[in-house]
């Protein structure tokens, strides 16, 4: 006995064009609908503003927001975010050409430091050891890891309330060493330092 196969549905082929028609008429009709959405736009692109809307804040800037960190605050966990980002870098791998210079000199002026940066550091170690590793964990955790105020107490075994409280006087307390720090070394202490290590 012969098997016979499987007529084919004559309509596969149709079924395929009427879902893609009906694809294409919700891609369109939702591409009228983002242009309605955002016609009062005169910037940018619908794209753009659509994308824009649907991104969450970070934790420090919806605290921000509900106005609970002031601008300064905003500002100060920028900064050290912005400490944590360079020191990490300095961690990074890099590479080193182990051929013999003519001139002697070193590579260009990475070896010496800007003021900036030195202060930055300077704070930063100094700000995390004062905090205590655990405080600063949690800290760091919302600033830099963009970790939600509430989530980042409970993983630290906190009250939301102490956490807010911690992170608080964590930036205040970055202020306080960082306008220490510029006080206590300026560009002549650098140059002093760089002429010792040569």
């Amino acid at each position: 006995m012969m098997m016979q196969p499987i007529p084919s549905a004559p309509t596969s082929a149709a079924n395929v064009r009427k879902r893609t028609d009906l694809e294409q008429r919700r891609l369109r009709k939702d591409r009228a609908d983002l242009l309605k959405r955002w016609s009062h736009k005169r910037e940018g692109t619908p794209e753009t503003h659509e994308a824009h809307s649907r991104q969450r804040a970070g934790a420090i800037a919806r605290l921000h927001a509900s106005g609970y960190l002031s601008d300064d605050e905003l500002a100060w966990s920028q900064e050290i975010a912005a400490a944590v980002e360079r020191i990490m870098a300095d961690a990074g791998v890099r590479t080193a050409s182990l051929e013999t210079r003519v001139d002697t000199s070193r590579h260009g002026d990475a070896f010496h430091e800007a003021l900036f940066s030195v202060w930055m550091e300077m704070a930063y170690s100094r700000w995390r050891a004062q905090m205590g590793p655990a405080v600063a964990k949690m800290v760091l955790d919302i600033i830099v890891r963009d970790v939600g105020l509430a989530r980042a107490a409970a993983l630290h075994g906190m009250h939301p309330r102490r956490a807010r409280r911690l992170l608080t006087e964590a930036l205040a307390r970055w202020a306080q060493l960082f306008r220490e720090v510029r006080k206590e070394v300026d560009a002549a202490d650098l140059v002093a330092a760089h002429a010792g290590l040569l």
